[in-house]
């Protein structure tokens, strides 16, 4: 058995733990193997059709919360869907989640803001420490632009793959691309899926001025310390557990990642 064969063989394994018979494209794309391998390479491979219109609804749903709302937040740099929609794999009970990248020193503003604005316009939204409902929207993972590259006690094989499936629906001045770049590490479990996602055309808002002021930022991370130590309080009573993957830059809510 050669190498893409054996590639080809863990992944549908793999997939399988989680119930998933993938197609063509998605075994492409999620190939477990540190090698590249071209899409020509698999011209020999059975078509497996798979068919689940439920998670194109899905995105249907959060691009519509991304162009009426989340656009408009100027500090919010990009929008991506995770978990089972991300996967193709989604089922109608489940919710939608999503990952959210703010620029720097600005997480725990924006998370608290879109926390009043969802509940002000009566957007469905899962509540912390709340089982999933069908369709509502889960902004259970958050980064800042300073700190884009995934922990390295989170680097494993199930990671990447999300962050491989991961379908991005508002990328602002290029953040898809440097999310990628600072989590290189990726290519390690998936090369081939790394190389495509690379690949993908992005609209760069132009507009966005580059250049920050330092007094404005320091005052910033100021305000986004008092903020985060707040929201961390609430979050500590709520559960009672240590909070390890909180912190001022990065929030992962999933208990499993």
């Amino acid at each position: 058995m050669d190498g893409l064969q054996k590639a080809i063989k863990l992944t549908k394994k793999y997939a399988g733990k989680y119930g998933q018979i993938l197609n063509n494209d998605q075994l492409f794309l999620r190939l477990i193997s540190p090698k590249k391998y071209r899409y020509s390479d698999f011209l020999g491979q059975k078509k497996i059709g798979v068919s689940n219109k439920v998670w194109q609804q899905k995105v249907l749903l959060a691009t519509d919360l991304v162009v009426k709302h989340l656009s408009k937040m100027k500090g919010i740099k990009m929008v991506g869907i995770t978990g089972t929609v991300a996967a193709e794999a989604a089922k109608k009970n489940e919710d939608i989640d999503l990952l959210i990248i703010t620029d720097e020193a600005e997480l725990w503003w924006w998370r608290l803001y879109l926390r009043f604005y969802v509940w002000c316009h009566g957007i469905p939204h899962r509540k912390f420490g709340e089982k999933e409902k069908s369709d509502e929207y889960c902004f259970n993972l958050w980064l800042d632009t300073a700190n884009l590259e995934i922990p390295r006690s989170k680097q494993n094989l199930k990671n990447a793959t999300d962050l491989i499936m991961m379908k991005v629906i508002w990328d602002k001045d290029g953040s898809y691309v440097k999310f990628l770049g600072k989590n290189q590490w990726v290519k390690k479990f998936l090369a081939t899926g790394y190389k495509e996602r690379i690949k993908i055309s992005r609209e760069v808002d132009k507009e966005v001025n580059r250049r920050k002021n330092k007094k404005n930022n320091f005052v910033k991370k100021i305000v986004n310390n008092i903020l985060f130590w707040g929201q961390y309080a609430y979050m500590w009573s709520k559960t009672g557990n240590d909070l390890k993957n909180i912190r001022s830059g990065q929030a992962f809510f999933h208990k499993n990642n």
